[in-house]
């Protein structure tokens, strides 16, 4: 009797997916603090992706912590430099928020206009930047104008994505111990099964996205 097939396949599949992911996540936070979070946590973040890539590509037939590793040490600068613009614009959008209180009349609904368009292409950079830096080799400036051009080329599937994405946050908060074991690699699993069917379908020529 084969155990991968029929419903008994179906269940292995899942534990088989849910102990990939932990395990993942695991490495994702211990390399994360290895790097004292702030020049890890990019880093880690490139690596899983790349893992994930992998992954979902059906590539099995490798050993995760030594690839892994391999990527967090390869991308370590780009990663870091992605991870400075994502902080340094986040800190930005923090701060305006604190000064809301500051502003009235026009100038209030313009600065909240110009703060909520912000935050919005900053979210929608986060889906796609991850993805594009493990999936194709660029600049630092390309993978940003990319990730954000993807986002408003492909509305209905970054809104899928994002919809996902806030599912996930959301199971975590509920249920925090989930965060330790599936935040990071759950959030990588559906960025990454997102962005590389919209990959391969650009690659195909199936779809256009003007830059």
């Amino acid at each position: 009797m084969n155990l991968k097939t029929g419903l008994t396949g179906s269940l292995y599949k899942v534990c088989e997916w849910m102990y990939r992911l932990a395990y993942l996540n695991l490495l994702w936070i211990i390399f994360t603090f290895i790097g004292f979070i702030i020049v890890g946590f990019g880093p880690a973040t490139v690596a899983m992706y790349s893992v994930m890539r992998k992954w979902l590509d059906s590539e099995d037939d490798f050993s995760v912590f030594p690839t892994f590793l391999a990527y967090y040490r390869l991308e370590f600068k780009l990663a870091n430099k992605i991870g400075l613009v994502l902080f340094t614009v986040s800190l930005f959008i923090v701060i305006d928020t604190r000064l809301v209180g500051s502003f009235d009349g026009v100038i209030l609904y313009i600065f909240l206009s110009s703060l909520i368009t912000v935050s919005i292409l900053l979210l929608v950079v986060m889906l796609y930047i991850f993805p594009l830096v493990v999936q194709y080799k660029n600049t630092t400036f390309q993978y940003f104008k990319s990730a954000l051009i993807l986002g408003v080329s492909f509305p209905i599937r970054t809104l899928l994505m994002f919809g996902s994405v806030l599912s996930v946050v959301f199971i975590c908060l509920i249920f925090p111990v989930i965060s330790f074991f599936y935040l990071g690699s759950g959030l990588s699993f559906i960025t990454m099964f997102f962005s590389d069917h919209l990959f391969r379908k650009i690659n195909e020529g199936q779809m256009v996205v003007t830059n």
